[in-house]
């Protein structure tokens, strides 16, 4: 009975939080990914509107204290970045636009360190090819990818949003609109 115990124990999951910036949320040391279970991308201009809204208004008006964005349950290993995501996928996704938005806006190096909170950049030499940081459910993946972690925002504009295939992807266009 006690090496059952035991067996189980050390089997056992661990519960762990922290506060990360968003530099360490959309770096190689996660790769998100919603299963297919999870509802599609949902939140309106409203909901992206009021996350902005309050970004821009803390930026605007602190110097000294960071903002909290809320937390995100995942299920992931320690030591590996594949991560999957079980809540916070409306507010990665809706960052994720944003990121991208404020990246399509600049040139040079700053366009490709914002790219980087976008998409694992890959290493020739560490034979490691580039992959987004957010994988969206299947449905809406290859879209996503294209338009947005792509940075190809006024490509995405020029649609006819009543044309798109998903809902989810109707919300991902108002959104970067």
């Amino acid at each position: 009975r006690n090496d059952r115990a035991a067996r189980s124990h050390s089997m056992g999951k661990t519960i762990t939080g922290a506060e990360r910036p968003l530099s360490k949320i959309f770096s190689s040391d996660f790769e998100y990914h919603i299963p297919q279970y999870q509802r599609p991308y949902a939140w309106t201009e409203e909901e992206a509107g009021t996350l902005f809204d309050d970004l821009f208004e803390f930026f605007s008006t602190e110097e000294e204290d960071n903002y909290f964005l809320g937390s995100a349950v995942l299920i992931k290993q320690e030591d590996q970045p594949f991560s999957e995501v079980i809540d916070g996928q409306q507010r990665l996704t809706t960052l994720t636009i944003l990121l991208a938005v404020i990246a399509d806006a600049l040139s040079g190096d700053m366009r490709e360190d914002c790219r980087g909170y976008l998409i694992e950049k890959g290493s020739l030499i560490e034979g490691l090819t580039s992959k987004p940081r957010l994988m969206l459910r299947e449905a809406d993946q290859p879209f996503f990818e294209e338009y947005v972690q792509s940075l190809h925002i006024s490509e995405l504009l020029s649609l006819d949003p009543a044309q798109l295939a998903t809902e989810s992807q109707q919300r991902i266009w108002e959104n970067c609109k």
